[in-house]
């Protein structure tokens, strides 16, 4: 119930910031999706890949740059000690040109036992920032923290997983747009 709790409370929190920056800015309804691929190191495990499929829902308007609201699920691999586990999470984001800011919770899911076919599920939170620069060439350099809920952990080697990692952002498909 705890986990519940922390992600409404995140959600509260970017519907307040939404809110407070809507005063001074214009809110403009741009609906688009934009997959990408993410490669990257996992600290004390190994290599990881992913895929992030976000969903624009709105942009703010204040100057420059815009600043995009997204839900961002999510799907990454890393490599452990002859096994691959699964950080899956769903997430909150805010974007522009120069950076995004990611929140959310998700599970890791591992797969042990004979065959593989036993497996454990515990849940968390996930926390990103990525940066780049105007140009829409340079990749993006991203940091990223998954952290496991207390309790749940025991069964993994650590309470967190923190990736570094990079990802080319393509051009968005817009699927509505209104002033």
């Amino acid at each position: 119930m705890k986990p519940i709790k922390i992600f409404i409370g995140i959600m509260a929190f970017v519907i307040t910031l939404v809110a407070h920056s809507g005063a001074t800015a214009q809110l403009h309804t741009k609906v688009y999706l934009s997959p990408r691929i993410t490669l990257g190191w996992c600290f004390y495990t190994g290599f990881t890949y992913g895929v992030d499929c976000s969903i624009g829902l709105f942009n703010l308007k204040t100057q420059d740059p815009e600043i995009n609201v997204l839900m961002s699920p999510q799907i990454y691999f890393v490599n452990y000690k002859n096994s691959v586990q699964t950080l899956i999470s769903f997430n909150v984001a805010l974007e522009s040109d120069y950076y995004r800011l990611t929140a959310g919770m998700g599970q890791a899911v591992t797969k042990w036992g004979f065959k593989n076919i036993n497996h454990n599920k515990a849940f968390g939170y996930n926390l990103g920032l990525a940066l780049s620069t105007t140009s829409k060439y340079t990749p993006w350099a991203e940091v990223k923290s998954f952290i496991l809920h207390s309790g749940y952990w025991e069964f993994y080697s650590r309470p967190y997983y923190l990736m570094a990692g990079g990802f080319l952002r393509p051009e968005p498909y817009l699927i509505y747009e209104r002033e």
